[in-house]
């Protein structure tokens, strides 16, 4: 018997990840069958059951892919860029202007469908809140190394500051779901005025005249 090749076992399986998340994308989770995934990577239920003994298992897999190549920009982010400002333009730059070709509107309502079935999911909570913690704690690094350099305001969370980094994120997926023709490079500006210290030309409110910009 002709010995498969891991590059064909891969490829396969790729397909119908591929195939699933077009599904999911267009009908949810709960609406989608394995026979609509079938269906659509145009194999059959035992080819497919082959790879993936259940709809939950390919949900799984999923959710990984996009866990393990999130944090592999984050660590190239960090470790390609020799100062912090550098970081959090390399940060935009990777999942805010590249959004734009290396997403599509698929992979959008995919991520907000992930976020939609957190909490009536329970294995899907458990991912979301393990994949939440791992970037918080690559950030958390580099805003506590920022703030000791008196780049990033001290009084400010480190975690709060990383929550407010993913879910800026998050929300313009949502937004670039809901509008696909959202100027991408408009908001890039934006969020680089905001951590740039830019965004506020105005004169500070007394009450805040302790705060100070994320970059100074």
């Amino acid at each position: 018997m002709p010995k498969v090749l891991p590059e064909y076992l891969a490829l396969r399986r790729q397909q119908i990840l591929d195939a699933s998340a077009a599904c999911f994308s267009r009908r949810g989770f709960h609406a989608t069958t394995m026979q609509d995934i079938c269906k659509e990577a145009d194999l059959s239920p035992g080819a497919v059951y082959r790879y993936f003994p259940s709809k939950e298992s390919i949900i799984q897999a999923m959710c990984d892919h996009s866990a393990n190549t999130n944090l592999q920009a984050i660590k190239a982010a960090l470790d390609e860029a020799d100062n912090t400002w550098a970081v959090f333009t390399d940060l935009i730059r990777r999942f805010f202007t590249e959004l734009e070709s290396l997403k599509t509107s698929a992979d959008c309502a995919l991520n907000v469908e992930l976020i939609a079935e957190a909490p009536r999911d329970e294995h899907i909570r458990e991912w979301l809140t393990g994949s939440l913690e791992a970037t918080y704690g690559l950030f958390l690094d580099l805003i506590k190394a920022a703030q000791g350099r008196g780049e990033v305001d001290p009084s400010l969370s480190p975690r709060s500051v990383a929550q407010v980094m993913v879910g800026l994120y998050h929300g313009f997926v949502t937004q670039k779901l809901v509008e696909p023709d959202i100027d991408v490079e408009g908001y890039a500006a934006v969020l680089r005025g905001l951590f740039g210290g830019t965004f506020w030309q105005g004169e500070a409110e007394t009450s805040n005249a302790g705060a100070s910009a994320l970059i100074h």
